[in-house]
């Protein structure tokens, strides 16, 4: 079988072993130096679990998983760097203790020029309506999944971040469907379009529809796009010079270009379907269009739950929880967003 070295687990069993060092000789006032002393315990450790085989350290010297390990792997790029997910504002650093806070948020107040030449009542107060100011991240959770001896996987890298892989694209798909739902408008207003196209319209021409009226709100830079498969289609059938540009620039009119096939679904009168309803024949699959700078992304805590030789399954059992949030900054009244239908 073979091994890896894991530098984050031997960074975590040095801090323990000097911590322990230090405070052992703090208790019993021995002159021992706790870094000296921490470097012989972690190298000591890592060479014994290193060529040790297998079956010496099972059971009770193997008795719990190196949690850390395998939290890294979840940890590191939730969702992959070319999802969508990431055309957003990143509000991670707002997070503690898996509470989101802002001071405020949404906010435009108007702009008077000379307001109080021949005038002498004070600035009218603008109606806003903010995010709340802590909001709790959702705890997203895997199904648990069946494993044959995890302790030995957790030694084997290939393995364990094939198992880690499944979990983490589960989390990725689930937080990109929701993202989807929460980017997309639910109305048609002032500040947010829904274009209903018809079988033969042009996708194109609906695109050109989305930059005119983001243009006319003044709303010009950090715009997305997000096809569908259906409408991708139609661009190549429109245009197909055009299509293989976009494929290369991933970029059209001024947006940014994703691709995604699980955007939101409106019925054929241009209505928006609660969040996980299933596409009825007459239903439409939709593309979305999004400003970076009005929606957010943000990741919590990750925990890791696994169960060891369990009695009835006769087996391991590994889930993994991941807190995170996506949302729109103006939660109350979200702006400048689009579907193409």
């Amino acid at each position: 079988m073979k091994k890896r070295l894991s530098l984050l687990a031997l960074s975590v069993n040095f801090l323990m072993a000097f911590i322990a060092s230090f405070v052992f000789a703090q208790a019993v006032s021995v002159n021992i130096n706790p870094l000296v002393a921490a470097s012989i315990i972690t190298a000591g450790h890592a060479v014994i679990t290193y060529f040790a085989p297998v079956s010496l350290y099972k059971g009770n010297l193997m008795e719990g998983l190196q949690t850390e390990v395998w939290v890294a792997g979840i940890k590191e790029n939730p969702v992959p760097d070319n999802s969508f997910v990431y055309a957003s504002t990143d509000m991670s650093e707002y997070v503690e203790h898996n509470k989101l806070h802002l001071a405020e948020a949404g906010i435009e107040p108007a702009v008077f020029e000379d307001y109080f030449a021949g005038n002498e009542n004070p600035l009218p107060l603008a109606n806003i309506q903010d995010i709340p100011n802590e909001v709790v991240l959702k705890t997203y959770s895997t199904e648990q999944t069946r494993h044959r001896q995890l302790q030995e996987i957790e030694l084997q890298y290939n393995k364990r971040d094939s198992v880690i892989g499944r979990h983490k694209k589960s989390l990725a798909k689930n937080i990109g469907k929701r993202a989807a739902y929460m980017w997309s408008p639910a109305v048609n207003n002032a500040f947010n379009k829904i274009l209903n196209t018809g079988a033969n319209d042009s996708i194109l021409d609906a695109v050109i529809d989305a930059e005119a009226f983001m243009n006319d709100l003044d709303m010009v830079d950090n715009f997305n796009i997000c096809f569908n498969a259906e409408h991708m289609a139609r661009i190549k059938k429109e245009d197909k010079k055009l299509y293989k540009e976009i494929l290369n620039e991933k970029v059209l009119y001024g947006f940014k270009v994703f691709r995604y096939t699980q955007n939101p679904i409106y019925t054929a009168d241009g209505a928006k379907k609660a969040f996980g309803a299933t596409k009825d024949a007459t239903d439409k699959r939709s593309s979305i269009i999004w400003c970076s700078d009005e929606v957010f992304r943000c990741f919590g805590d990750t925990e890791m739950y696994a169960t060891l030789r369990d009695s009835g399954l006769q087996a391991d059992t590994l889930s993994f929880a991941q807190r995170a949030l996506v949302g729109n900054i103006r939660a109350a009244n979200p702006k400048y967003l689009a579907a193409i239908l």
